[in-house]
């Protein structure tokens, strides 16, 4: 309900200042509302000891760990934002690196799986990916309470993208591949039973296994970027379609490729611990 009621509260007042401002004021605010995300603090703490390592001193953890919550503060500030900005504004909040790399995989004709994570910001490239008159449609996880899943989803609606529930839409991405478009999942998602388990970080856990299937069965390339912050704007690296080799063995084909997409975040996390906005526990035995 925080969620909502802040969500709904900073739709109604974000265009009264400048967005810097409203980094500047959630700076202050922050350390208060996490006092009522106990658990989030918790477990992002936890997924901050793995990815740091074990020489990450004390003070080091508790330095990234603030930042994590002032990151995603303000991405949660961009997202209001996002709405009310034209596509010239939004061009200009982003810089898409090697995005040559999208058109030449649609060349295929197959659609292009455009995958993400919880890290910088992801709703706003893709944004400006269909603004370039890139039909785009992203998987999304349904939030609650349903009315901030609601008004999520609308935002990403009004900003040219098609919002496509993970737990219902099936359906409606093999069409997307189908029409020769893009498909962006945000694809570091902890499952605690299913999906295929992969090592991240020195550790095992388990992820979803849709991505891979979808791209074995359809033969539409993978493409991975990130949205990462750089102050008040953001740059996005475009990666080549991730290779991978068909043995005759589903299984094993499914978790190579699911591997291959957590090594290529993996890098990416490494690089930008502290913009990584993973508030569940990603490692069952994470201590």
């Amino acid at each position: 309900m925080i969620a909502l009621w802040g969500h709904i509260l900073g739709s109604a007042i974000i265009r009264w200042l400048p967005r810097t401002w409203w980094y500047r004021l959630s700076d202050l605010l922050v350390p208060l509302a996490v006092l009522g995300w106990a658990g989030h603090v918790e477990r992002a703490t936890r997924n901050l000891r793995r990815v740091l390592g074990p020489d990450a001193t004390e003070a080091e953890v508790q330095r990234r760990k603030r930042a994590i919550f002032r990151n995603y503060a303000w991405y949660m500030i961009d997202l209001l934002w996002l709405p009310g900005a034209d596509p010239p504004e939004r061009e200009a909040a982003v810089t898409i690196l090697d995005f040559d790399h999208i058109p030449e995989a649609l060349k295929l004709g197959r659609g292009v799986l455009l995958v993400t994570g919880h890290l910088g910001n992801w709703d706003l490239p893709a944004a400006v990916l269909a603004g370039r008159g890139y039909p785009t449609n992203v998987i999304v996880e349904t939030l609650e309470p349903p009315a901030w899943n609601e008004r999520v989803q609308a935002i990403r609606e009004q900003v040219g993208l098609r919002a496509i529930p993970m737990e219902t839409g099936i359906r409606d991405i093999y069409a997307a591949l189908q029409r020769n478009e893009v498909v962006a999942v945000v694809f570091d998602r902890p499952l605690a039973e299913g999906g295929v388990e992969v090592e991240f970080f020195g550790a095992r856990t388990r992820v979803p296994e849709g991505v891979a299937r979808l791209a074995l069965r359809t033969g539409a390339p993978v493409i991975g970027s990130v949205g990462i912050r750089r102050g008040t704007r953001f740059v996005a690296p475009v990666s080549p379609p991730l290779a991978y080799t068909l043995t005759g063995n589903r299984e094993h084909d499914v978790q190579a490729l699911t591997q291959q997409i957590m090594t290529w975040f993996e890098r990416q996390v490494r690089q930008y611990p502290d913009q990584w906005f993973m508030f569940r526990q990603f490692w069952p035995a994470a201590k």
